[in-house]
This record gives structure tokens, sequence and C-alpha cells, in this order.
């Protein structure tokens, strides 16, 4: 990776959101400015900063690959046909066929991409403390701990598609983990090392994080009106104090610390309570209003502002793209087992994740999680997101104790926040059920399904599941990378 690099960055924040956004996530046009030009000001480093935050909505990261397309056909959650003519390269995909040319490439941008965005925190990391007179405020613990905290959650996407099944092969290499620009590629890594450093930049980015404002004043998700800068609001799409915690509860369960995952997630559902990130008003999500909160916004603890959102939702779920391929879950599978099968399965119609993100057009149901792209360009209608407190919940149960049973109070304190019954009892099956209702595209459920090594849910047949096995969740290395080692 090549140290002088030159950023074109045709952005302006002000088009993102039609709030005053001033330098919350500021870029204004510029060309070709030089990396030596930026790091010589406090507002260049918040430039660097909010550039890697607009390129992360980039196809090969989280505006399409790793959210709601590539890593979910991967996850089983959509149904994919055999027709070759509508399908296409899907069909490969969905057998797990890694080696075709197409998702070969595909792979090889969002590994790119993403290293690409790490050697761009190491820039900020690798300067910053020599100038820390440039800073006013809080900013420099804010900047610094953000740009670790992003470097730790590119790392662990990658070490979660790319590694090992860590449950039982973490001693395996898996991927290298840049600290440092540099031309020369780091040494792989085993998966354990990587997520010891995961989790060490996510620690240090927790504390330097202290004073963040998302803790005394909330999310601050308008401009400011006195006249001040923004960059300290818009908490929630920014990597903040408790996104931070929620990352590390993620990570700690990926590692099997279920004690230290517990205490991040718990930390992290007192919020709830206090009114930073609450649970989303019935009547913004099941009545009538004219903009459905179908994303639960309230509840996002971290999300990425991306107007192409309603692109996206025309792109894949819109059933006027008939007959183009149109991605829905299997419908037996959502009648009998997701959203249907009651006390057996937990599941239930009027569960608010069903009302609200589902809607039938003929005789399937189609997913509109990401529709309502409206004229007034409200927030909501722009997030994507990428840690939610429904998943706090679901970490907390299943970490609380080795007995799963024992956490059957915070799935059903989640299921009472969606409009539907307690659960008797917790068992595997039924928490898988739980995080495919809660995080259904939005690109977790292939890594959980890696995480607990076992079979990929496609079906209510369980026998047309496919299998565990490293076949399916150990991704080979793009071509770039082990070509030049």
């Amino acid at each position: 990776m090549m140290k002088n690099i030159f950023y074109t960055m045709i952005l302006a924040c002000c088009t993102l959101l039609t709030t005053s956004c001033d330098d919350w996530l500021e870029v204004k046009p510029y060309d070709k400015i030089s990396e030596g030009e930026l790091l010589k000001s406090e507002e260049g480093y918040q430039k660097m900063l909010n550039g890697i935050y607009i390129d992360l909505n980039s196809e090969a990261l989280y505006g399409k690959t790793l959210t709601v397309e590539m890593i979910e056909v991967m996850g089983g959650a959509y149904t994919i046909g055999n027709d070759n003519s509508v399908w296409g390269n899907y069909k490969d995909l969905s057998s797990y066929k890694y080696a075709t040319e197409y998702w070969r490439g595909r792979l090889d941008q969002t590994w790119n991409k993403a290293y690409a965005l790490i050697l761009n925190c190491n820039k900020i990391l690798e300067t910053i403390d020599d100038n820390q007179h440039l800073f006013t405020g809080g900013s420099y613990y804010v900047v610094k701990g953000e740009a670790l905290a992003l470097r730790a959650m590119l790392h662990f996407d990658m070490l979660r598609l790319f590694g090992p099944v860590y449950s039982k092969d973490s001693d395996k290499k898996a991927i290298p983990y840049y600290t440092k620009q540099t031309n020369a590629p780091e040494p792989l890594l085993t998966a354990e090392e990587v997520a010891g450093h995961v989790a060490a930049d996510l620690e240090e980015a927790r504390t330097l994080l202290a004073n963040d404002p998302v803790k005394t004043e909330g999310t601050l998700m308008s401009g400011a009106q006195d006249g001040t800068g923004n960059f300290m609001r818009y908490r929630a799409l920014r990597l903040n104090y408790y996104a931070v915690e929620a990352l590390l509860a993620r990570v700690y369960l990926y590692m099997g610390d279920k004690k230290d995952a517990f205490k991040y997630a718990s930390d992290v559902i007192k919020t709830a309570d206090n009114g930073i990130f609450p649970f989303v008003d019935k009547s913004l999500v099941t009545g009538s209003p004219a903009d459905p909160d179908r994303i639960f916004s309230s509840e996002v603890i971290f999300a990425l502002t991306n107007t192409s959102r309603g692109t996206i939702y025309k792109n894949y779920y819109d059933p006027s793209r008939l007959p183009n391929y149109v991605f829905y879950m299997d419908n037996s599978l959502m009648s009998n087992i997701v959203y249907g099968g009651a006390a057996t399965t937990g599941g239930y119609q009027d569960d608010y994740r069903y009302r609200a993100n589902w809607i039938a057009t003929g005789s399937n149901r189609y997913f509109y999680k990401y529709s309502d792209m409206v004229a007034n360009g409200s927030i909501q209608n722009t997030m994507i997101p990428m840690v939610r407190l429904g998943e706090m919940f679901l970490i907390a149960a299943e970490s609380q104790s080795d007995v799963l049973a024992k956490g059957v109070q915070y799935v059903n304190a989640l299921r009472r926040n969606r409009g539907v019954a307690n659960l008797q009892t917790l068992t595997p099956d039924l928490l898988k059920y739980e995080y495919i209702r809660e995080l259904y595209g939005e690109g977790q459920l292939f890594y959980l399904y890696k995480r607990l090594n076992c079979d990929v849910i496609t079906s209510a047949n369980s026998s047309k599941n496919p299998k565990a096995s490293d076949l399916i969740f150990v991704v080979p290395l793009p071509d770039s990378e082990t070509e030049n080692r």
C-alpha cells in the first residue's frame, strides 16, 4: 500500500442530510489534496476521518456486499432459484462456490477496499499524537478513538469473512493486522492474535471516548442551532462510546469470552432505560404514519448514512422487479418457523419486525426494511444499521451463563418490545430465530452461523439446510493477497 496517496473526494455532506450538517460529516468538494495538507489542522483530520465513514458506504463494503447482498446470500437469508438467466452468479454463491471468476473478483474488491480504509485509519493514528496541539476541546480524543474503532471493525469483519471457524480453529492463520502504513505485506496472524488486536483497539477507543457527548447528551441527531460546528453531533452515525462497547460485546462473544461479552452488552442495554437508545415507539412502526420507522432508528447504536438506501431497496427487494430476481426469505421458513409456529418457534405475525418489514404482494411477502425513501429526506430513511440494541439483548442472553436457558429473560425483554409473548425457555434454535428476526438484511446471519459452527438456516425443511463445514465458512483469501506473499 502506497504511503503518499491523494484523495479525490467530490462529496458534500449536506447532500446526505437535509438538516444542517456543517462539519459533522463535511467533505467539501476538493480534488487531489495531499494527505500532508490534510494533516496540518484539526479540520483536516476531521475531514480524513469523515472520508472513511463515507467510504464505508461503497458497494464493495457496507453499501451492498457486507450488508444486504453477498454476505446475506451466504447467510441463507434469500431464496435463490435455479434459473441462470434470472439468478446468474448468485446461484454459485448460494452453493458457496467462492472460486468462480466473478466471486473471486468481488471478494478481492472487498478485501482491497477494507484494507485501503484501514490504511487511512493508520494515517490518522500515526500522526495524531504529535499533532495533539492542533485540536480544541475533546476533538483529539474523538478523532483518535473513532479511528481506532474503525480500524478494529474493518479488521474484525475481514476476520469473520476470511478467517477460520474461531470456535475450533482459533490457532490457524487468518489475516494480517495493519497498525502502520507500509508498502510491504504484514504477516498472517492467527485468528486469536487478530481478535486480540481488535479487542485491544476497541478497549483503547472506549477509554478515549470516555467523555463522548452521547453519554450525557444523547445522540444529538439534529444540527446545532447556535452556529457551533456539528462534528460532535449525530453520534448514532459515528462509532460513539456505546457503539464501541457494542462492538466489544460482539467481538468477545465471537472469541468465546462470555464474561466480557455480557459485561459490555449489559452496559449498552442500560442505555435503553436511560433514554439514549430507547426502544422504538410502537406507533412509529405499526401505526399509519406517512413514513414508518422500519429500521427502529432510535435503537440503532451505530449506522451509516446513505442517500442511496432507496436504490438498495429497488435493486434487491422491490417486487416490481419481477421477473428479475428479488431477494426474500423462503416462504415456508417465514410462515412456519420465523414468524409462525407460535409457542413452538416463538414466531408471531403480530411481531413488529414482521408487520413493519414484510408486506404481502400476491402469494409472497417482500422485505421492506430499506424502502420509504421520501422527499423530506429524514435521517432515519438514510440509515444503514451497523449495530443495534436488539443484538445486545441477544448477546446478553447467550453470554450470561453456561446454561443458555437462563438467558431467556433477555430474549423476553426484547420480545416484549416487539409486541410478542414471552418464551418459556431458550434453546439454541429459538435463539437463532430471534437473531433472524432482529438482524435480517443487515449482514450478520452468516457470521452467526460461522461463530456457532452450525447449519445455515435457509428452509423450514432442515434437511435442505447447508451443513456446517469449512467449505462454507472459510472463504479463501483473495488472489491479490496470496499472490503478494
